[in-house]
């Protein structure tokens, strides 16, 4: 029995001492040892560097997982030998540790992260809706089981400075090779995160909580809250009992004793997906090329005279050679090709312990998850043993500590080696992101914050039916409510988010020549502030502007771009420079045109005419809505194909100039463009769309496009662009010759483009930053959300029942 030494973390639950008298005196009346000395380090800095002991450090990266398992069997042989490369890249003396981590989370705890936290701002209903999908979410399927990856590198050295610019180069070199493997990341833990994992291992019922300021001026060391209250380790148990926080946990550990002649790189992935706490390392200690091209050679000159000695007596029997053992022929056979491996390739041989941990409350628990994980080893023709008089050991073994006194080795090869790949399928949980359905491979929750990417920009693409305009309803009304600074601003060409303008009590702005409703395309805030000048990128504007207007197939001709920039010039110059209250409108530059002594002045004027007096003139006036409402929903489904591009383009500008008065307030905005391919029918409006994906990064916004005619939208080589540079994509049903197309375009395998064709409504394929998962987002088709969401004839005609507070 250990117990901490630590006294004042005593707690009702813990063995008593009358249970660790009776225990002390069963093991030859031994003195009780610290609970301490049970865990094989001595001490971990902040950095993240671990001293083990006799010279030895450790150092550990958590590394993230990669798209293996849906990735053709050409990239993974790719994988593979990239990371036999990884491998073939340490030297004798380096000891590596491959820890695969699965943690069962508490399923309370999982839905008090990802769900929406009350407001008390009237939309509170809403939130609850959205919090029970995702608590019904929980309850089916593996989804509340987390597997992480760590690497543990140990070496010796004579000092801890020497270790750490040792272990700096080394994590250095293995982060580069990682990233060769599919794009895995490689990030060093510091020493606090490394305590946490070890709590989360060896502490029940204690939330992981540590921090360095805890051992200030206090004779604490990490160990202290690193270690279990109390071990109880009794040789004859096949199992390890720790207590903490007056519960306890049973830890059980198997070692792999035998390979078989071919294995499969589906072990490790099956393993990781028993929903269980259970923790696979693999422990590597290489061997120098020379020194295991003579141990081979020495293995094979025992064969060899075993094998005199039994043809000697064979002969002396008259029996003829082919009656050879078999396996000590076949163990010649193997131990010459392996030789021949070794002199003309780079193949390395490596001492090799493979444990694998496995956690429960109580016995009869353990004893199932043990039977469950023999069973899958040997499916595989692995043969798993329980570790006897060795648990203690064992445990230490798993921990990603990066120590194994376990004396039980093999001998393997770089290839063995490198098919016990650790990566299977990616997985998406950002704290604090977006609920967007469970991952169609792993059933987890995917949960994924667009701002933590690159660039936030998106693309939502399906087929008509496929649960698009669903789709993306779905990410906006959750953005509503889980970032209260946030604004939204939606382009609804087709009038199908009027109902969710209403839901959010939102402003909805209604874009045709006859609506009350203006937005006049020269307004310019005087306090909007932009890195470039403002009123010169106002002039540019309101020439492509006028351009689009009056400028016919063949454009203005220079001499009317340079009188409508110079009337533009002097209309803004006096608006910024004195009292003037209003900006100019298409009326004002109409008049300014007018009086202008040059004939293509008045010939611009007259041009003009139709659009700042005439039947067209809805733009001609002074904004009359109100623009600072957190939700904006532009209606430009009357427009017609005469105002269509001229009309975007005023929507676009007005969302432009939104954009950049919320930089300077700090907030976040979000675009959605919905019937996105519309603005790639006229040149203007998608450059302008153009520009407008590639600045608002800058600008702390995201832009989405969202559509159903992806042919149309694909036929732009500006699309495909914005399509390729997009950290955000959802890819809903597609039909077969465009899912071809995107599978080019994006570099998916077939099994990836499998999860986007003829898929049912609300599945499909989704990429976030480098993470790519299939996803099922599918609804209750009787639930109020849907029925607000769908654009079904019949859904849209049933009555939405709002909240009790009359939302």
């Amino acid at each position: 029995m250990f117990r901490s030494k630590n006294t004042h973390q005593k707690e009702k639950g813990s063995p008593n001492s009358k249970s660790q008298a009776a225990n002390s005196k069963s093991r030859g009346g031994r003195r009780q040892r610290s609970a301490q000395n049970a865990i094989y380090y001595e001490a971990l800095t902040e950095s993240g560097l671990a001293y083990l002991s006799a010279k030895r450090y450790s150092a550990t990266l958590l590394l993230s997982d990669i798209d293996y398992a849906l990735t053709p069997a050409a990239t993974q042989e790719g994988l593979v030998e990239k990371y036999a490369a990884f491998l073939n890249g340490h030297l004798a003396g380096q000891h590596l540790q491959i820890t695969v981590l699965n943690r069962v989370l508490d399923k309370a705890d999982l839905l008090d992260e990802v769900a929406l936290s009350p407001r008390g701002d009237g939309w509170d209903y809403a939130r609850s809706e959205y919090n029970r999908l995702i608590s019904s979410r929980l309850e089916t399927g593996r989804n509340n089981t987390l597997t992480q990856r760590y690497l543990t590198i140990t070496i010796e050295a004579d000092s801890f400075d020497e270790a750490q610019v040792m272990l700096n180069r080394i994590i250095s070199e293995d982060a580069s090779t990682l990233r060769e493997v599919g794009g895995c990341k490689a990030r060093l833990l510091t020493g606090a995160e490394r305590i946490k994992v070890l709590q989360q291992l060896l502490r029940p019922g204690v939330r992981p909580d540590f921090d360095y300021g805890y051992l200030a001026g206090q004779k604490l060391t990490t160990k202290d809250f690193v270690c279990p209250w109390a071990i109880d380790d009794t040789r004859d148990k096949d199992y390890v009992e720790l207590w903490s926080g007056g519960q306890r946990r049973l830890w059980q550990t198997l070692v792999l004793r035998q390979l078989p002649p071919w294995i499969s790189d589906r072990l490790i992935n099956e393993l990781s997906t028993i929903p269980s706490d259970l923790t696979l390392s693999i422990h590597l200690d290489p061997i120098d090329q020379a020194e295991g091209l003579k141990m081979v050679k020495r293995q094979i000159a025992g064969m060899d005279i075993q094998r005199v000695s039994e043809q000697r007596k064979l002969a002396k029997q008259g029996l003829s050679e082919d009656l050879m053992p078999h396996e000590l022929r076949a163990s010649h056979e193997e131990a010459v090709q392996l030789r021949h491996q070794l002199e003309t390739s780079n193949e390395k041989l490596f001492q090799t312990t493979i444990v694998i941990g496995i956690a429960a409350e109580n016995s009869s628990e353990l004893k199932e998850l043990s039977s469950r994980v023999l069973r899958l080893a040997a499916k595989h023709s692995c043969r798993l043993e329980i570790l006897r008089y060795m648990q203690m050991d064992g445990l230490n073994a798993i921990l990603p500590l990066g120590v194994c006194r376990l004396p039980i080795k093999r001998t393997i090869t770089t290839a063995v080696g490198a098919v016990l790949i650790p990566f299977t399928s990616q997985e998406i949980f950002d704290s604090g992101g977006n609920f967007y359905g469970v991952n169609a491979l792993s059933k987890n929750l995917i949960v994924a914050d667009r701002t933590q990417t690159m660039n936030s920009n998106g693309f939502i693409l399906g087929t008509s039916g496929s649960g698009k305009s669903q789709f993306a309803k779905f990410e906006i009304e959750q953005i509503f409510l889980r970032r209260a600074h946030d604004e939204i601003l939606i382009i609804d060409p087709e009038r199908e988010y009027a109902a969710l303008c209403q839901e959010l009590s939102g402003t909805r702005v209604v874009i045709s020549p006859g609506s009350p409703h203006c937005i006049n395309p020269l307004a310019l805030d005087k306090d909007m502030s932009a890195e470039s000048n403002p009123l010169r990128d106002k002039c540019a504007y309101v020439l492509s502007l006028i351009e689009v207007l009056i400028g016919g197939a063949s454009g203005l001709s220079a001499q009317k771009r340079s009188l409508i920039d110079r009337c533009a010039q002097g209309l803004y110059s006096t608006y910024w420079n004195t009292d003037e209250a209003t900006p100019p409108t298409l009326l004002s530059l109409h008049d300014e045109l007018a009086t202008q002594d040059f004939d293509e002045a008045r010939e611009l004027a007259t041009g003009l005419e139709l659009y700042a007096k005439g039947s067209a003139s809805a733009f001609a006036r002074q904004t009359n809505v109100d623009l600072s409402n957190r939700l904006t929903v532009f209606d430009t489904a009357d427009l017609g194909s005469e105002l269509q591009t001229f009309g975007m383009m005023v929507v676009l500008e007005t969302i432009w100039q939104k954009i950049v008065r919320n930089k300077a307030r700090g907030v976040r905005t979000w675009v959605y463009i919905d019937e996105f391919h519309l603005l790639f029918s006229h040149a203007y409006s998608s450059s302008y769309c153009q520009a407008l994906f590639k600045r608002v990064r800058k600008y702390g916004a995201s832009a989405t496009g969202i559509t159903q005619n992806i042919e149309e939208l694909l036929a732009s080589e500006s699309a495909r662009l914005m399509l390729s540079n997009s950290d955000g994509l959802f890819l809903l049903n597609q039909q077969s010759t465009d899912a071809d197309t995107l599978t080019d375009l994006l570099e998916l395998s077939a099994q990836q483009r499998s999860y986007f064709v003829n898929a049912s409504p609300g599945c499909g394929l989704l990429r976030v930053g480098e993470s790519t998962v299939p996803f099922d987002n599918t609804m209750d088709p009787h639930s109020r959300l849907f029925k607000l969401f769908s654009t079904r004839f019949a859904d849209r005609n049933d009555t939405v029942e709002v909240g009790s507070d009359g939302h």
